[in-house]
């Protein structure tokens, strides 16, 4: 009961102080400006609501740490590093506009400094009983990945009023879930607080009245990556509960890239061929294509809570289960974009 009321209070402290903070950050002048093929906005609107997320993450953490006392794992402080660095990259971005490679290189350093300071798993366990060893290397280099196409998938998703930033708190709803399922409370009472500065944050995201910016998408990214690197770490069997939880980013970033790559598009520029981009050119609403892949969230988060307490061979078979949908749902929007002229060869 006690950690339950600490995970409780981590996100009454996070999400009041985000609600205030998000609304001190739109006074700071920081816009952004409908300059990019990906911009569905038609005038400038404030933004790095990031800086809003992160202090207000951090807050209901100290507060959380300083009432209760108790032992804190010193890797979630790896997690919480990672993200830092992580938003200053996206602040340098929202504020100077950094070249894709230059984010990108930044980025995988973060990773491979992040996994570097042993938040990564020492053993590969996709199916019970086959418990393979990682060399230090190789871990490093799967963690480090694993950060980077996380990052980067929050923040391409990134495009629409309360899309992903809705996606991402019922992400790390489902991790809280997932944390206390386990026994990694520490785990449990970050994504409490996460979801907390998240939900303060769509108070003014749904709205379309404050962005979170990259800021704020390559902060979450990072803390979604590195919560789901510690539940492996602890739990080598649950290999495939992180990626599952997070695969409604996943699939639609990793598919859509896979699409331009096959239609010799260009990777590092601004688009418009991701599903939700597809459904706003096709009319509909933000407030509607945000709810349906919320609905989607919510599916992956309960999948992904069920194989948490299942575990054994029910992670592997429900994570192809939903791989499957995904893509089915993906290819299905696809080529009803394509149908309609909505995407396809040389449009944006």
């Amino acid at each position: 009961m006690e950690q339950l009321l600490r995970i409780a209070l981590a996100f009454a402290l996070a999400v009041i102080p985000s609600v205030i903070l998000c609304r001190l950050v739109m006074s700071l002048g920081i816009v952004d400006a409908p300059t990019e093929a990906r911009k569905t906005q038609a005038a400038p609107v404030p933004t790095a609501g990031g800086l809003a997320i992160a202090l207000s993450v951090a807050l209901a953490i100290s507060v959380d740490n300083e009432l209760i006392r108790g032992e804190f794992n010193p890797l979630l402080f790896v997690v919480g590093g990672g993200a830092l660095a992580a938003l200053l990259v996206g602040v340098a971005d929202d504020v100077l506009g950094l070249r894709a490679v230059v984010k990108l290189v930044a980025l995988a350093a973060i990773g491979v400094g992040v996994a570097w300071f042993s938040l990564r798993p020492d053993v590969f366990a996709p199916w019970p009983g086959l418990d393979l060893p990682l060399p230090v290397w190789l871990a490093i280099a799967g963690s480090a990945l694993w950060l980077l196409v996380v990052m980067n998938a929050v923040n391409f998703m990134d495009g629409a009023n309360g899309l992903a930033m809705g996606m991402a708190a019922i992400a790390a709803a489902g991790y809280c879930v997932i944390g206390a399922v386990v026994g990694k409370w520490d785990v449990a009472v970050t994504a409490g607080a996460l979801t907390g500065g998240l939900c303060g944050f769509l108070v003014w995201n749904v709205s379309g009245r404050l962005f979170a910016g990259d800021a704020g998408a390559l902060f979450v990214g990072a803390v979604l990556a590195g919560l789901g690197l510690e539940i492996v770490r602890a739990r080598p069997d649950l290999l495939l509960v992180p990626p599952m939880l997070l695969l409604p980013f996943l699939s639609d970033v990793l598919l859509t890239l896979a699409w331009r790559a096959k239609h010799g598009k260009k990777l590092f520029v601004a688009h418009r061929d991701h599903s939700y981009q597809i459904a706003i050119k096709a009319g509909l609403p933000h407030w509607q294509v945000s709810f349906v892949h919320a609905i989607w969230a919510m599916n992956a988060s309960i999948v992904a809570i069920l194989s948490a307490l299942l575990a054994r061979q029910i992670p592997l078979v429900l994570f192809v289960l939903l791989l499957l949908v995904s893509t089915w749902l993906h290819m299905k929007i696809r080529r009803a974009g394509v149908e309609n002229g909505l995407v396809g060869k040389g449009i944006a």
